[in-house]
């Protein structure tokens, strides 16, 4: 079983999503309103994912008037009201043991280092898939130009930093690198956990500022 019924009462198809299977008001708006970044772990409560994609394109939108990049980073988890948030660390804890299983069943450490690698590339694939159909229904060409894809990327990095700071308990052990170094965004104000009905009358709202065809469609 490789779909997922939701909200709306759609089957929605992992393996070949489909653009017209997309309902941004009544199955992705919600469910990323609902989806808490961190696996949960912020004290102050679910800190949603919609909430991480409004907060990041305003910023984007003051910092830089890149209408474009706003859209892009609006859109960048929004797999995940299908997908879940797989968190970095689980993603790779999982490709990890996959390269575990297959030492500890053929001994033989190039099978373990390639199903490894395997196991995240089908990870990347599952979500480019539903990112696709994803920006077909917001009227946004996919893949991305590359300078929005690299600009999405790196303003990931800086809003993970800043929400780690700001929401996080004192880390016990340095994060990657590149999280520690990345440079802070510049918020109106300190982050407050928004309540999941306040992130989806937010997150509806910069949908239709950036991407009015995604409302349009789901009408």
């Amino acid at each position: 079983m490789t779909w997922m019924q939701t909200a709306s009462g759609r089957a929605f198809d992992l393996v070949n999503p489909s653009a017209d299977d997309v309902n941004f008001d009544l199955d992705v708006i919600p469910a990323l309103a609902r989806i808490p970044r961190f696996t949960g772990h912020v004290a102050a409560g679910p800190y949603s994912v919609a909430q991480h994609c409004v907060e990041g394109a305003h910023a984007i939108m003051r910092e830089t008037r890149r209408r474009d990049i706003a859209a892009a980073f609006l859109l960048h988890d929004a797999h995940e009201a299908y997908t879940g948030d797989i968190a970095t660390p689980m993603a790779e804890a999982i490709a990890a043991c996959s390269g575990l299983v297959a030492l500890q069943r053929t001994g033989s450490a190039d099978v373990a280092a390639t199903f490894n690698k395997t196991v995240e590339a089908a990870l990347k694939l599952l979500k480019r898939r539903v990112d696709g159909a994803v920006h077909e229904a917001a009227g946004l060409t996919y893949p991305l130009p590359d300078d929005v894809r690299e600009a999405v990327k790196l303003w990931d990095l800086r809003m993970l930093a800043t929400e780690r700071r700001q929401l996080m308990a004192k880390a016990p052990k340095p994060w990657a690198a590149a999280i520690e170094q990345a440079e802070p965004v510049r918020l109106e104000g300190r982050l407050k956990v928004w309540p999941w009905a306040y992130a989806a009358d937010a997150y509806r709202a910069a949908l239709d500022l950036y991407c009015p065809t995604a409302l349009r469609r789901a009408a």
